[in-house]
């Protein structure tokens, strides 16, 4: 019975040698790497942080550098100010806005519909005195319609259509009074006659 369990003992042993020295050759001589190829390793920092996270937001704003920039070329803010200075001067209660984001002041039950107009912005925005868009006014500078700036701006000029806002286009060749007229049309208001000829640069 001893000489039973000494022999199983013994295969035993030999077996584990044998699987050792198995190993080791295959494993110098490359074979066993080459069946089952090592995954590189990947450093953390070239893993792409996951942004939906408002941990990994707050980690990737620390470690970037950020500038203010305005929120209007000089032209538009030249518009801006125009129109702001005549929607305060006819004390209806209406208010202007730069910059305002579609998918702030539209809303749509179709995904893909509000998907394309979520992220468009309209140069100036009116709204009226319970704050509901009246009026979107874009600023078209010289060169424009490059690429495809007229297929985006027929985007939103159709969503703006459907949801019952106006849409008013000015250029840098319109003056000042041709700007007032023409967004007091779409507002309702009564236009006044022609009191600038001055350009706007």
């Amino acid at each position: 019975m001893q000489g039973d369990n000494l022999y199983g003992l013994s295969l035993i042993a030999i077996a584990a040698w044998l699987s050792l020295i198995y190993a080791v050759i295959f494993r110098r001589s490359g074979s066993l790497s080459a069946s089952r190829p090592r995954t590189p390793f990947r450093p953390a920092k070239e893993l792409a942080p996951d942004l939906t996270d408002p941990g990994q937001q707050l980690r990737a704003v620390m470690a970037a550098s950020f500038e203010r920039r305005k929120l209007l070329s000089a032209s538009e803010y030249k518009v801006f100010k125009l129109l702001e200075d005549d929607v305060a001067a006819a004390r209806r209660g209406y208010r202007v806005f730069a910059q305002t984001s579609l998918g702030e002041i539209l809303t749509s039950p179709d995904h893909d519909g509000f998907r394309s107009i979520n992220s468009k912005r309209v140069d100036i925005l009116i709204v009226d005195q319970g704050g509901w868009p009246a009026v979107a006014v874009e600023y078209q500078g010289r060169g424009h319609y490059q690429g495809t700036a007229a297929a985006r701006d027929a985007v939103k000029k159709e969503a703006l259509r459907k949801a019952g806002v106006r849409y008013v286009e000015v250029s840098a060749s319109d003056s000042a009074a041709q700007i007032r007229s023409r967004v007091r049309e779409q507002l309702g208001w009564e236009t006044v006659a022609p009191t600038a000829l001055e350009r706007l640069g």
